[in-house]
């Protein structure tokens, strides 16, 4: 039997879901971002500005597509900031709107609106004051309204908030995990990979995600965030519904450089074809992995993988000559 679980044949949106613009703490405009972005292939973009939500669809054409989205942030000391006390715990969340125009920001906080510039202090929408809590419940409480608000979402950079597994395991309702940060990798190299291995560990199947958190998108400037973690979308059209559906469904794989273009199981193989790399990995359930590796100054680009009943699910990551990796989703066996 043959399962499909990346189709060579579908065709890919590239897509990059956490940037921030000049209306929170961004250095270029939303008409700005979607020129910087479109020029290098990107096809979807969600300007996830810090606390407030806006409908960016006027900059939507036949080959363009933004989210309507944002970042929300619930701290261990609410008025304080993260760049000043650097040892505090805090959470981010990315909420996406199912809907384009649902521009109404769940669990709004005037204590933690400071990226908020006030002359764009109008343009913002609520349900009145919420007061946000730093604990298991008080998270939970944030990812269950946005749920009901219409919202899915995601949870971004833990090991950059200080947050381990015996923090986030206990968080519910959340889609995907970003493992990727390119603003994080650039101030410390951190990534996130060991966080989905133990959501899922833990019974909770997320998806994996990567993205830019670029605030500073300066072209041809060495200091800039931008353009380094994305991910690569099977959906049947830009049509916001179906890249929606296709973020909920996980048809997507994630990236900070190298591309993937077919995953199939076939005869209890996985068989991976990917862009020129040095090295492919195996990762199950338990202790059982494999892995194929380039040769000294040669590159592949095809692997195969046996998968046993016992792994229970699986994912491949594939990593180029310089360390930059595409990751599968997890896979049930």
């Amino acid at each position: 039997m043959k399962r499909v679980l990346i189709d060579k044949e579908a065709g890919f949106y590239k897509a990059n879901l956490h940037t921030h613009s000049t209306f929170s703490d961004g250095k270029l405009t939303p008409e700005e971002l979607k020129a910087e972005y479109k020029k290098r292939g990107y096809s979807i973009l969600a300007i996830t500005d810090h606390e407030h939500i806006l409908d960016y669809s006027y900059l939507n054409d036949e080959d363009f597509l933004t989210i309507t989205s944002c970042e929300i942030a619930i701290k261990e000391f609410p008025h304080q900031s993260t760049l000043k006390n650097l040892n505090m715990r805090v959470t981010h969340l990315c909420l996406y709107a199912r809907d384009p125009h649902n521009n109404i920001t769940p669990c709004y906080s005037s204590v933690i609106d400071h990226f908020i510039k006030d002359e764009f202090r109008h343009l913002i929408k609520h349900n009145g004051e919420y007061e946000r809590i730093y604990s298991t419940e008080g998270v939970n409480d944030i990812i269950a309204k946005a749920a009901d608000a219409g919202f899915i979402v995601a949870y971004n950079h833990p090991t950059w908030s200080l947050e381990t597994a015996e923090d986030y395991l206990n968080y519910d309702g959340l889609f995907a995990v970003e493992i990727y940060n390119n603003s994080c990798v650039k101030q410390t190299s951190m990534t996130d990979e060991a966080a989905l291995d133990n959501f899922w560990r833990a019974g909770k199947p997320l998806l994996c995600l990567a993205g830019d958190d670029a605030h500073k998108v300066l072209p041809d400037d060495e200091n800039s965030d931008a353009f380094g973690g994305f991910i690569m979308l099977s959906a049947k059209s830009l049509d916001y519904k179906d890249v929606i559906h296709a973020l909920e469904g996980g048809d997507f794989y994630a990236s900070s450089g190298p591309e993937i273009y077919s995953l199939i199981i076939e005869n209890e193989v996985a068989k991976i074809e990917f862009s020129p790399c040095a090295s492919a990995h195996l990762i199950t359930s338990g202790r059982r992995t494999d892995k194929l590796i380039a040769k000294p100054n040669e590159s592949i680009s095809y692997a195969e993988f046996p998968i046993m009943e016992t792994d229970g699910y699986f994912r491949i990551t594939v990593a180029d000559s310089s360390g930059k990796k595409a990751y599968t989703q997890f896979y049930e066996i």
